[in-house]
């Protein structure tokens, strides 16, 4: 007798899984939910199953005007903040300083290389020549920050 109520039990397990599969291949909601688990997202919350889901499109851009509008915010905040019309000069000089201490950091770090052994280690030649690249880079952007000064 107690088999048979493990049968029993294990059939309406089987059948249950079973309809639950029905169920979300005849809703179409299988792809929904493996892309959401695939991409770490949350299945959209509202009315889901009425909307069509393209494979690769998620709805993003229903909130690009909250997007914008939080940017909008934290762009004032930091000009308010940053005073750049009244602090232009400070700020141009600033940004020329930087570029001299970052063209010095250069320097400074090719005299590194004289501790380097080849034989050793080469990684350590890769790294400076990293960093030396890494420090190159902040050349433009030093660039872009004086012409935005310039342009205020």
């Amino acid at each position: 007798m107690e088999t048979n109520s493990h049968i029993k039990m294990a059939a309406l397990a089987f059948l249950f899984i079973i309809a639950l599969y029905v169920f979300f291949v005849y809703s179409n909601l299988q792809s929904t939910f493996v892309q959401d688990i695939a991409n770490n997202s949350k299945v959209m919350e509202e009315g889901f199953a009425n909307q069509s889901v393209i494979e690769g499109f998620e709805d993003s851009g229903r909130d690009a005007k909250k997007v914008l509008e939080n940017v909008e915010t934290l762009v004032n905040q930091l000009d308010d903040s940053l005073h750049i019309t009244k602090y232009r000069k400070d700020y141009e000089e600033l940004v020329n300083k930087s570029d001299d201490l970052f063209e010095l950091l250069k320097i400074h770090l090719l005299t590194g290389l004289k501790d380097i052994d080849l034989k050793k280690n080469i990684h350590d030649a890769v790294k400076i020549a990293h960093n030396l690249s890494v420090y190159e880079k902040t050349k433009p952007a030093l660039e872009s920050c004086l012409n935005y000064i310039e342009g205020k």
